[in-house]
């Protein structure tokens, strides 16, 4: 099975999410899925650029997909952002054809032609939907039974369900019955489903920071080892974030590792930590590590 991929801009440029990638890569691998990378792909341009200029936002994304098109192949992305804007670009195209019709006067610029061929998926949703749980427990090498993990899916890949078409989207299980394929215990904790506050970093960081607050504190309640996040920008408002939160909160005592989810999937199929990043997170992962190493092999 081959498929296009398409790393978004938060991916490769932060260093707490050279995991991601990292991961992403062995689990596909792992899996048989071969993988081939849009060239030059560029932003998105995720629906909040829509108010600067929506003609130009639509384009931008509509380019990532014409290559896509080129290549002959489906698109995948680990980004939740990446994945919203994908959906929402070939729903506006096929439902405007006036917008279709300007997008592709701007293609054409660039020699390439947008014909709504390809489909857009999130990874999570792919592993979950295409590969199976089966098969991910097949696969699977190491017992993760030792570690309890609260999993964060974020906001992006689930709303709105008409659009991204993300089935169970108020509760969604899919993503947990993932990383239970290893014995893992994700844990149904208070605020697990609620908004991180990422999106308000640079605007209202007073209320991004109480918001993240209140989901750390569910978290530590709910006495997880970790948190796991799908969406990048959530990573990086629980791991980042956490050295705030502790500071401006007094929690000295605040310490939960944030593990992004192929990082688990790719612990599980028997890589090492030092292979998936883990070292390069701002909150040190040497405990949950510690304990996910020291389980021992299925």
């Amino acid at each position: 099975m081959k498929k296009a991929i398409a790393w978004g801009c938060l991916v490769p440029t932060r260093r707490s999410l050279i995991g991601y990638e990292a991961a992403t890569r062995k689990v596909l691998d792992h899996l048989g899925i071969e993988t081939i990378d849009i060239p030059n792909e560029t932003c998105c341009a995720p629906f909040w650029m829509q108010s600067l200029d929506l003609t130009t936002s639509i384009a931008m994304a509509a380019r990532n997909l014409a290559k896509a098109e080129e290549m002959g192949l489906d698109l995948l992305t680990p980004c939740s952002g990446c994945f919203h804007s994908y959906k929402r670009v070939n729903h506006v195209l096929e439902t405007y054809p006036d917008m279709r019709e300007r997008v592709n006067e701007i293609l054409k610029t660039v020699g390439l032609h947008y014909d709504g061929t390809v489909e857009a998926r999130h990874i999570v949703d792919f592993l979950y939907t295409d590969i199976g749980a089966d098969k991910i427990r097949q696969k699977s090498v190491r017992d993760l039974s030792n570690i309890s993990i609260g999993l964060r899916y974020g906001c992006h890949m689930l709303k709105p369900h008409e659009l991204l078409n993300i089935e169970y989207s108020e509760r969604p299980t899919f993503a947990d019955e993932l990383i239970e394929q290893f014995g893992v215990n994700s844990v149904q904790y208070t605020g697990r489903h609620r908004c991180c506050g990422g999106l308000l970093r640079g605007v209202q960081d007073d209320l991004a920071d109480r918001i993240l607050h209140e989901r750390l504190v569910d978290a530590q309640d709910a006495g997880v080892d970790g948190i796991v996040t799908v969406c990048s920008l959530c990573h990086l408002q629980h791991d980042m974030g956490q050295r705030t939160i502790k500071r401006k909160f007094a929690m000295d005592d605040l310490d939960i590792p944030v593990l992004h989810f192929p990082q688990i999937l790719a612990l599980g199929f028997g890589y090492s930590p030092e292979e998936l990043g883990l070292d390069l997170h701002t909150v040190k992962t040497d405990k949950i590590v510690a304990k996910i190493v020291g389980g021992g092999s299925r």
